[in-house]
């Protein structure tokens, strides 16, 4: 296959467009209805999209070539998303913490530098995920706690947020402790001590850092709907289809056509959300039943990217 093309190559695409959301925040606010209809667009165009490619990377996972995706796959997708939506309703506090730190995991392994597989990657990762997450809730707790009363408690949600709140030293101080750690290793090998190896922790060092320098001004500069949406569409997303285009299929070196594989599921997606919001429309589905089916709709995602085919996926390329 030749090599493939991506529009957005760089891994500075991501950063850069956040940071650059962060600036249009004051004139996004959440009542406007121009920004809903601009978060419409990223969600359908960008969003969805991302995550309508799972049965693609499923297929690859087990080495096979298909675009199909067969009840095998369809079938768990739903039940552990209606199994986790039933779970956040009947017991909203710990599944809410189950879905952070699912969340902080995939956020912060989307854009981790160098190799994940080692203990020191993945608590860099899921640190620097936290900490994504948790200056978004921080900042914007008074709107956080408002969503969140659709499946829990307002106590129940203050305490949450507070924790938060709380960890978000924490994780930057392990985020940061990682880096100090793996700078130490370099320098005391000699095999990594050169020309190559120290300045390429440096650039690692500042990309990752820029993602939380970005994240920090988008959510103190913007409302909770445009701060999340940027991020979660121009940010994750973007991160997301290029590790999912060049790592998790071989059928094609076009991202067009790739991209255009997404789209009939995207379209499921997209009607099943306007089902269920007509549905709360209409009096015949409680609020709390759409947030949490909204909620549980990522997480068949992020256990497939990154629990289920990360193992799979590091045996076919093992000697």
């Amino acid at each position: 296959m030749q090599a493939k093309s991506l529009p957005f190559a760089s891994p500075w695409t991501g950063p850069i467009l956040v940071a650059l959301c962060a600036a249009l925040g004051p004139w996004l606010v959440t009542d406007a209805p121009w920004t809903w209809g601009v978060c419409a667009v990223l969600f359908v165009a960008v969003g969805l999209p991302h995550g309508a490619v799972d049965h693609i990377t499923y297929h690859h996972a087990l080495g096979q070539s298909a675009k199909t995706a067969p009840w095998r796959f369809v079938g768990p997708y739903l039940l552990g998303l209606g199994a986790f939506a039933g779970w956040l309703l009947w017991m909203p506090v710990p599944a809410t913490w189950a879905f952070l730190a699912l969340s902080s995991w995939h956020f912060g392994q989307s854009h981790l530098t160098g190799t994940s597989n080692t203990w020191l990657g993945r608590a860099r990762g899921w640190a620097m995920g936290a900490v994504l997450i948790g200056t978004l809730l921080h900042a914007q707790r008074a709107s956080s706690a408002e969503v969140m009363l659709f499946w829990m408690s307002g106590m129940e949600a203050t305490q949450i947020l507070d924790l938060v709140a709380g960890m978000l030293p924490w994780a930057l101080g392990l985020w940061t402790s990682t880096w100090v750690w793996a700078w130490v290793r370099g320098m005391s090998d000699r095999s990594q001590r050169d020309k190559v190896a120290l300045p390429l922790q440096a650039a690692g060092w500042m990309y990752e850092g820029a993602w939380l320098a970005a994240m920090w001004l988008l959510a103190t500069n913007s409302g909770l709907l445009w701060a999340f949406t940027a991020y979660f569409c121009l940010g994750h997303a973007v991160d997301s289809w290029r590790l999912e285009f060049t790592q998790h299929q071989d059928l094609t070196s076009e991202f067009a056509t790739y991209y255009k594989w997404s789209l009939p599921f995207t379209a499921v997606f997209l009607a099943g959300l306007l089902a269920i919001l007509g549905s709360v429309g209409m009096g015949w589905l409680n609020a709390s039943w759409a947030w949490a089916a909204l909620i549980a709709g990522s997480v068949p995602h992020m256990v497939l990217l990154d629990h289920w085919a990360p193992p799979k996926l590091s045996r076919q390329t093992s000697p």
